[in-house]
């Protein structure tokens, strides 16, 4: 099994993710922006979106599906964590052929999102940026994925939510 994590800025993706991979017994999580923060000489920031940007972010992802693969060939299960919108969802599922692929998106209400990216020490996104992602994030390219409201509660009980939702863990779990 491959977990495609996504949800946008403050939504607690890249916590959650790192939440889920410890509690189950083989599992990593494999942050996409591990790979776009790979690149030093002629790294592309996403706040000034371009076609260098997208390309950055297609190597990215193409990394990032890699590394599922080899993780899942040496019995671990992958959770990818990256913002998810509808035009990267057949990029991912092709990326990811031949593999049980699951894709969960957490769904925080915006005014939650805002107020987790303003806490944010580090990497925090212009707010119009989260909120345009934020509406991405929602229609029927998420038909048939587990959606978790995260609003409330813990990124502990989020991360048990998904394990439960994806049948990972029991109820009791």
């Amino acid at each position: 099994m491959v977990i495609v994590l996504t949800g946008a800025p403050g939504s607690g993706k890249s916590t959650v993710a790192e939440l889920l991979a410890a509690r189950l017994d083989r599992a990593a999580h494999v942050p996409v922006d591990f790979f776009r923060k790979m690149i030093k000489g002629g790294y592309a920031s996403p706040h000034h979106w371009s076609d260098e940007v997208d390309r950055q972010y297609r190597i990215a992802r193409a990394s990032a599906a890699q590394t599922a693969r080899n993780l899942v060939a040496g019995g671990f299960i992958p959770i990818l964590d990256d913002v998810v919108p509808a035009a990267w969802v057949d990029e991912w599922r092709t990326a990811l052929t031949g593999l049980d692929c699951r894709f969960v998106a957490l769904r925080p209400r915006l005014d939650v999102a805002l107020r987790r990216n303003r806490e944010r020490s580090i990497w925090t996104v212009d707010e119009s940026l989260l909120a345009e992602l934020h509406a991405m994030l929602e229609g029927p390219h998420t038909e048939g994925w587990l959606v978790v409201d995260n609003s409330e509660g813990s990124a502990d009980e989020t991360a048990a939510a998904v394990a439960r939702g994806l049948g990972l863990i029991t109820p009791s779990g």
